[in-house]
């Protein structure tokens, strides 16, 4: 099946349609176009001058052909032809011999297939300077295409790093290529105020810069001493807002309360609930310091609210919602007298209350808020549209309530977290989210009916800002991942990731022509550990696209194009320690992934399933033996290794025969701050037959400190034994002490590879 599928590519690559996002129909026809010198175009409604400029303009860098207008139709042209039965994003684009003909019914329309034409072409036609080998030439295709949501969107972030309006516009350009359609720009935080606000000069003459930064990972708790800052000028606003109208994408503006308002609150301290001082937050994360909910607060909001909307005219305006802790509000007078004078019964409902009133005004302007679904705690506001960021279970409430809901889940859509090892990817915030993650997400799952269905207006990626500080690693993020959140907003949801994978291989050499810093992490190659036949370890070598060949070393030393060719008939037999490095090669011997390096652990559990007395709450890969596969997990990413919320872990290790053990090891990740923390005891028991066990070892790891993240590696000598069965239980801390930002949830124990000796 799948070397069908490769040359089912390849053939489909012959005829340039590697089009993303993927078109609804597409037929390959008979005949060819090549572009020449002769080429005109022809449009038969005005208003289209912008779309035709730009892809003149493509065409004229690379090519050194000028398209001139013509005001008939004739051969030898690119016609755009009105077709008023289209829907409004709708287009058709056919290709044959005499020409090209896009049609539509709207500007948008329009655009849209002209965007699809241009990725037709060999890849160099996004190339800024003259190609003089590209080859202009199209072969016959028919496409018919429309969108499956209305809302497909990206979420920038500037408050924690900054970035240009050049670079914001760089980014529009590419994101109206794959027809998105919205940019959420988040511009305030309790790190940095970004928009000038007239009324209210301070919040960026204080309120946009901070002292300094954190450097490394949060946990290391450093800092660079130098302070930072930035701020959009309402003209830049403007700009860079009519700019994206051009392209069709609408921005909208976050301006986030009642919490993560910092920035706010240092600037005009009257608006917390203590009055100051306040200081910017130089830490990353969730800060304690939220808008009071006072008159004066209101008055504030509005007047804020009041320019911004002056300067976006998008439906929909932003207002945050998230990560609101309760506590000055728990403590603040008049905070409980308001809970009493409105008859709220807690502070999520004073929230909620909160939410209402901006709510109310916002739709009196003739606008719509949209927020994070933290909204959905104490009460949804009527008119609110939700963003369901902390897995589905918002989106889908709301939208069972009968509120539009826009997915975008931190499981799939964040863009911020990792996409490969992270032994081998730029520092980012943690978790794990590969290309394959996101391009399976579906956005209305199996829990909504057909008439809740309707309330997913569609889906956003979103790439916080807190470890990203240039423009290049911001790219590296976003792309190619955000092909496939293109994809899942536009096409079907009929997917195939292998077929998907290819497209974008060809997409990451269109995005390198145009000047983007793509990753290419899904290239990577990734390992596996099982017994073959005669029960012996070996390693497989993986990589998601067959566009190369894998070379491989065992012996510590570089890959390159000559080093071993891996075949996938033969895997590696491993009976000893060792560190591999493969990497993915043309037949030219060009390496085309990264070099990735696994060490593994050999013994006696190495390929072993094994029995959890409960299930993980948090694993890569759910279902897998993960714990016995002879590879470490890392400090840096809490997803490679399976985690346990609240409860004990217990596994139980079945060699299917009596063998003699001396020694067990594991390792447990600990990281304070993300609630995690080594177990306070772990026991080992052995057993000849699964009923009864008695206890061979004990080690008492005492009670959790306020650590920063590592990894414990616990080794436990035992006394000489034989046994079938070995039972390892590690004993969880219990809820967050006093003293903890979180105190009284529940921690986690992560545990991660098994060895047996």
């Amino acid at each position: 099946m799948r070397v069908f599928i490769v040359l089912l590519l390849l053939s489909l690559s012959t005829y340039g349609q590697n089009i993303i996002p993927k078109p609804e129909v597409l037929e390959k026809t008979s005949g060819t176009f090549t572009l020449d010198h002769s080429t005109t175009i022809f449009m038969d409604k005005n208003g289209l001058e912008d779309i035709v400029d730009e892809l003149k303009n493509r065409v004229n860098k690379s090519t050194r052909i000028s398209l001139k207008i013509k005001n008939n139709q004739q051969k030898n042209q690119i016609a755009f032809l009105t077709d008023l039965t289209l829907p409004v994003e709708a287009y058709t684009l056919s290709v044959k011999n005499e020409g090209v003909i896009i049609k539509a019914s709207t500007p948008v329309g329009f655009f849209y297939g002209a965007q699809t034409l241009m990725q037709l072409f060999p890849v160099e036609i996004f190339s800024s300077s003259f190609q003089p080998t590209l080859k202009p030439i199209l072969h016959g295709i028919f496409i018919k295409d429309l969108p499956r949501f209305g809302y497909r969107g990206v979420m920038i972030d500037v408050t924690r790093h900054f970035f240009s309006v050049e670079f914001i516009k760089k980014m529009v350009d590419v994101f109206a290529m794959y027809k998105i359609n919205t940019l959420h720009w988040h511009l305030t935080d309790d790190q940095g105020w970004r928009i000038e606000i007239k009324k209210y000069p301070k919040l960026t003459e204080v309120g946009s810069i901070r002292k300094e930064s954190m450097v490394g990972h949060y946990s290391e708790n450093k800092f660079d001493g130098k302070p930072y800052g930035g701020f959009y000028t309402q003209e830049q606003i403007k700009d860079v807002v009519a700019y994206a109208q051009k392209k069709h994408i609408t921005i909208i503006p976050e301006i986030e309360m009642p919490g993560h308002a910092m920035a706010a609150l240092t600037a005009y301290p009257e608006l917390g609930c203590t009055g100051g001082p306040y200081e910017l937050r130089t830490k990353w994360g969730v800060e304690d310091h939220i808008f009071c909910p006072t008159e004066n607060t209101f008055k504030f909001l509005e007047d804020v609210l009041t320019e911004v909307m002056a300067l976006f005219p998008s439906k929909f305006i932003h207002i945050g919602g998230d990560e609101a802790p309760k506590v000055t509000w728990e403590n603040s007078a008049f905070c409980q007298e308001l809970m009493k004078k409105e008859g709220l019964k807690d502070e999520h409902e004073l929230q909620s209350y909160f939410i209402k009133r901006i709510d109310k005004f916002v739709t009196s302007k003739g606008r719509r808020i949209i927020g994070w679904d933290e909204i959905l705690e104490g009460g949804l506001s009527p008119n609110a549209t939700v963003m369901s960021w902390r897995g589905e279970e918002g989106g889908i409430a709301a939208a069972k309530m009968g509120h539009d809901v826009i997915m975008t889940p931190n499981s799939h859509l964040y863009l911020d977290y990792y996409q490969g090892d992270p032994v081998s990817e730029p520092l980012a915030i943690g978790g794990f989210v590969p290309l394959e993650k996101t391009y399976s997400y579906e956005p209305i799952g199996s829990q909504l009916t057909k008439a809740e269905g309707k309330h997913i207006l569609g889906v956003q990626g979103n790439v916080w800002s807190e470890y990203i500080e240039t423009p290049e690693h911001y790219e590296y993020m976003l792309f190619p991942r955000i092909l496939a959140v293109a994809e899942i907003g536009w096409s079907s949801a009929d997917k195939n990731y292998q077929e998907f994978i290819y497209r974008a291989f060809e997409h990451t050499k269109l995005l390198s022509h145009s000047g983007v810093n793509s990753a290419n992490s899904f290239l990577n190659v990734s390992f596996t550990t099982s017994k073959n036949s005669a029960g012996h370890t070996v390693v497989g070598l993986n990589t998601d696209a067959n566009v190369g060949e894998i070379r491989y070393t065992l012996d510590g030393t570089n890959v390159s194009g000559n080093s071993l060719l891996y075949n996938a008939n033969n895997q590696i037999p491993v009976n000893a320690n060792v560190t591999i490095k493969a990497g993915l090669f043309t037949k030219k011997g060009e390496l085309i992934s990264k070099i990735t390096s696994k060490s593994f652990e050999i013994s006696k559990a190495i390929g072993l399933k094994y029995t959890l007395a409960s299930a993980p709450d948090k694993q890569l890969e759910k279902g897998k033996f993960i714990l016995t596969d002879g590879q470490k997990g890392n400090a840096n990413s809490q997803d490679l290794w399976s985690g346990f919320n609240g409860k004990d872990f217990e596994v139980t290790l079945d060699f299917g025969k009596e063998i003699s053990v001396s020694n067990v090891s594991l390792a447990f990740l600990g990281n304070y701050s993300s609630w995690i923390q080594t177990p306070s005891e772990v026991e080992v028991f052995v057993s000849s037959d699964d009923k009864k066990f008695r206890s061979v070892q004990k080690k008492d790891l005492g009670k959790m400190t306020n650590f920063t993240g590592h990894t414990l590696q616990l080794n436990m000598d035992l006394p000489k034994a034989n046994a079938r069965y070995i039972k390892i239980k590690a004993k969880n801390q219990g809820v967050l002490p006093e003293g903890h930002p979180s105190a009284g949830n529940p921690s986690w124990v992560f545990v991660d590879e098994i060895a047996v000796n």
